[in-house]
């Protein structure tokens, strides 16, 4: 198995952590359970910083480009995956409008609880549709050491893209600060 196609599974089960977290405050702003505001905003940073700048970033700047000229089926399902990414920004982005709704005095608990489930549900669906591509792409043997290499190179160039590797660590740490908050439990 390639690294660059480990790395992004790997990233998979760290963006579902972002899903339960999205799922679990969905449910309780539903239930009435009084969320701090701030921590709505960590979601949403999270979300914006890590699963899109970052590692959207790296399938759509380095993975999907390396694949999508090796067979046409591959180039339809990363053709898929891109507009489904743009799904997301814009579950996020409404997620985020109606979260500054909320803050300036705008009852805002509805929207946002059920932009925080939609993006739960893309989450669920979506990488366990690209996990699935991965892993047909590692079976077909459809990526050589040296693309793998250079796959892993452009990830670098991701990850300071997206701030390097001090603010990815910063938000991996935010996300177990949000895993551990009481409305969590």
């Amino acid at each position: 198995m390639h690294v660059s196609t480990q790395d992004l599974k790997q990233d998979h089960v760290t963006v579902r952590r972002i899903r339960d977290i999205a799922q679990r405050c969905s449910d309780r702003l539903y239930e009435g359970a009084n969320i701090p505001l701030e921590d709505i905003d960590v979601i949403s940073v999270v979300i914006e910083e890590f699963v899109d700048a970052f590692h959207h970033g790296k399938e759509e700047k380095a993975y999907f480009p390396s694949t999508e000229i090796k067979n046409d089926a591959y180039a339809e399902d990363v053709r898929k995956f891109k507009i489904e990414h743009e799904f997301g920004r814009r579950v996020a982005q409404m997620m985020r409008r109606h979260l500054k709704e909320w803050k300036s005095g705008v009852d805002g608990r509805e929207p946002v609880a059920r932009f925080l489930k939609t993006y739960a549900i893309y989450v669920t669906d979506h990488t366990g549709k690209e996990d699935r591509f991965f892993d047909m792409i590692e079976e077909m043997k459809s990526l050589s050491d040296k693309e793998d290499r250079q796959i892993l190179e452009h990830y670098e160039m991701c990850k300071n893209d997206a701030g390097g590797s001090a603010r990815i660590e910063e938000l991996l740490r935010l996300i177990a600060w949000l895993e551990g908050r009481d409305w969590m439990k």
